[in-house]
């Protein structure tokens, strides 16, 4: 009777023991392969605020960002100027305004008119539904030093921050800038 008992109990860890191994050798195929590295989890997402739209964040090592913007708020919106800053580990507050350039009508960051905010002649006019693909816009961190040399696949967090006036002609006086949080954004570097 003990034999019986000692022949079941090997053949249950023989069974066993083979499955196990088997699953060893898997997860050290995929391990290997790089599948449980951290960066292949990040994603890639744009959270917009209410009325915003913000699709397609593309981050290059140069820390240029490409990305659709838009708004539906029922209004149109002159002098268009978008801005990304890095997100701090310490949830620091980022300051927008250094690193808030005007669009020109191509969809380019124009980094020429960002100290003439008058020059609403090559800033993005964003009607409202109206969307524009938004490309080399310079991403800052909260000291206002432009993101560079980012390696391939690392994550980027930030926002996304804009400008712009109600009506169209020269910000000021009763034209004043409005700066508002657009969208939060995760990227991983391509």
């Amino acid at each position: 009777m003990s034999n019986m008992k000692l022949q079941s109990a090997m053949e249950y860890l023989m069974t066993y023991g083979w499955a196990i191994l088997i699953i060893a050798v898997v997860l050290g195929a995929l391990f290997s392969l790089g599948i449980f590295s951290s960066s292949s989890f990040i994603g890639v997402t744009c959270i917009a605020g209410p009325g915003f739209l913000c699709q397609s964040p593309q981050l290059g090592t140069n820390g240029n960002l490409s990305i659709q913007i838009g708004q539906s708020t029922g209004t149109s919106y002159y002098n268009v100027g978008l801005g990304c800053v890095a997100t701090t580990s310490s949830g620091g507050t980022p300051n927008p305004s250094s690193a808030v350039v005007y669009i020109d009508s191509s969809g380019a960051a124009n980094a020429l008119t960002a100290n003439a905010p008058g020059q609403d002649a090559v800033a993005l006019t964003l009607t409202s539904g109206q969307t524009a693909t938004v490309s080399n816009l310079k991403c800052f961190d909260t000291n206002a030093n432009a993101v560079t040399n980012i390696a391939v696949g690392q994550s980027f967090s930030g926002s996304l921050w804009m400008n712009y006036t109600l009506q169209s002609g020269a910000p000021g006086g009763s034209n004043p800038m409005i700066t508002v949080k657009v969208a939060t954004l995760t990227a991983k570097v391509q």
